[in-house]
């Protein structure tokens, strides 16, 4: 519906995944911390369009206001996984604020992971490595 209004937006998307390709990209070579006031702006623009073509959700938009309230910026992942939300730290960022952050996202009934930019998306474990606990949630399903 509305193709006028909405090829735009979808263009402008792939404008900004185009973009976020780039500065990681360069990155490695050049650490810099500029790269992450515009790596911010774009989380922050795409997350708005993502609810504009209605892929958003009123949980997201929260786990936003909340990471917002720490000076974090975040996004739906767009991984299909089903609200699921990033939230880029700088290097800088307090670790303070990051645990503020996850108490406040964990009162609010979200779950929180720390990973890597380009870190693996799936790894293959051995069962050894495994906490009992880990292993008595698999062992359940």
């Amino acid at each position: 519906q509305f193709p006028a209004i909405m090829n735009p937006v979808l263009d402008s998307i792939d404008a900004i995944s185009q973009e976020c390709q780039s500065v990681l990209e360069a990155m490695p070579a050049n650490p810099s911390p500029d790269y992450y006031p515009v790596l911010e702006e774009l989380f922050d623009i795409n997350q708005h369009h993502l609810n504009v073509i209605g892929v958003g959700h009123p949980s997201l938009d929260r786990l936003c206001r909340v990471t917002e309230s720490h000076g974090l910026h975040s996004k739906l992942t767009g991984a299909g996984g089903g609200g699921c939300g990033i939230t880029l730290l700088r290097p800088d960022t307090s670790p303070l604020a990051v645990e503020a952050a996850k108490q406040d996202l964990c009162a609010c009934g979200f779950e929180c992971w720390e990973t890597n930019i380009g870190a693996p998306g799936v790894t293959l474990h051995s069962s050894s490595s495994l906490s009992a606990e880990v292993l008595h949630m698999l062992s359940e399903n």
